[in-house]
């Protein structure tokens, strides 16, 4: 027995951390989409023909003013510092400026690079690659034949240029932050949920253990010596009962008097090919019943230490492990 708090809520602990840290990455490409698309550029964050999943920046070197159209979808050729990509427009407030703007220009390569437009892009790959179901054909290769066509057709091709037909990008200018906040949100919520059931569990432990003191205060610096000198102990099972008071001291620690049990459910919950071992105990009292999982093989030691109990107390059993009680 012991009374440490952190190592009975380490895996507690354990999920707010993770739970921050994926937010704390999936809230990156909000971030990014509230940042201007040059700061952006010049922090690093730039489409290089390669995959990814935050929002990055461009700098528009020139743009084909003819779009194509596929599955209800339009796309731009649009030139950058890596290269020619197609571009997906749901909006076209920026591509307009773009287009305005390459019209009053004076004919020549490159037109747009001494303007400085930057834009934010999400990079959509050839494939996307699914764990448990089929991968989607984001460009096939009907699609990568027309791109190369129209690219070949187009002013782009001029001065050595190529065009990459295994991304995509997708303009997210003019498109709003609210879509990349839902997810985050909600593990950010998840995360707090944890957070504040983490603290609720510690101080409840803490609780637990001044009313052990109070109990039993001349255990209260070496509760270890109790398990020895306790009316009733299990080391295996991690529980005693001493004095008529139960104590469990496993990964929970809790403090139960035994004059107040009522009933005793042992339960299984079938889970798809296994099933779960639980007990349940009821309280004359408003005490929320106590409910915690059996180790399956520790099964057949919990029927001495419900004999002990009934010895104790009245307690009706209740059993549903398929093992009919003694």
């Amino acid at each position: 027995m012991n009374k440490k708090i952190f190592v009975r809520t380490l895996f507690d602990w354990c999920v707010v951390v993770v739970l921050s840290v994926v937010c704390y990455f999936d809230v990156q490409p909000a971030i990014h989409m509230n940042t201007n698309p040059e700061k952006l550029y010049q922090q690093g964050y730039v489409y290089k023909a390669e995959n990814s999943d935050d929002v990055l920046a461009i700098k528009v070197l020139d743009i084909d003013p003819n779009p194509i159209e596929r599955k209800n979808n339009t796309y731009y050729l649009v030139k950058h510092e890596y290269g020619v990509t197609a571009m997906k427009v749901v909006i076209k407030g920026s591509i307009n400026k773009l287009l305005e703007m390459k019209d009053v220009l004076a004919p020549q390569e490159n037109p747009l690079e001494s303007s400085d437009f930057y834009l934010h892009v999400q990079v959509l790959p050839e494939i996307r690659r699914r764990n448990k179901s089929s991968d989607i054909v984001i460009i096939s290769q009907e699609f990568k034949d027309i791109i190369q066509e129209r690219f070949n057709q187009s002013d782009l091709s001029k001065g050595g240029a190529t065009v990459d037909t295994t991304h995509l990008l997708d303009l997210m200018d003019d498109r709003g932050v609210a879509h990349f906040l839902v997810g985050p949100v909600l593990v950010g919520l998840v995360a707090f949920f944890f957070f504040i059931n983490t603290i609720r569990r510690i101080l409840y432990i803490r609780r637990q253990f001044m009313l052990f003191n109070t109990l039993f205060p001349s255990y209260a610096n070496q509760p270890e010596k109790l398990v020895k000198d306790a009316d009733y102990s299990d080391k295996k099972l991690e529980l005693l009962v001493h004095q008529g008071i139960l104590v469990f001291y496993g990964m929970d620690f809790e403090i139960l008097p035994v004059d107040d049990i009522e009933e005793i459910k042992l339960f299984r919950v079938h889970r798809k090919s296994f099933y779960r071992y639980k007990m349940k105990i009821i309280f004359y009292s408003s005490r929320r019943p106590y409910v915690f999982e059996i180790n399956k093989s520790n099964m057949e030691a919990y029927y001495p230490f419900i004999d002990y109990l009934r010895s104790l107390a009245p307690i009706v059993v209740e059993d549903g492990w398929k093992m009919n009680y003694r």
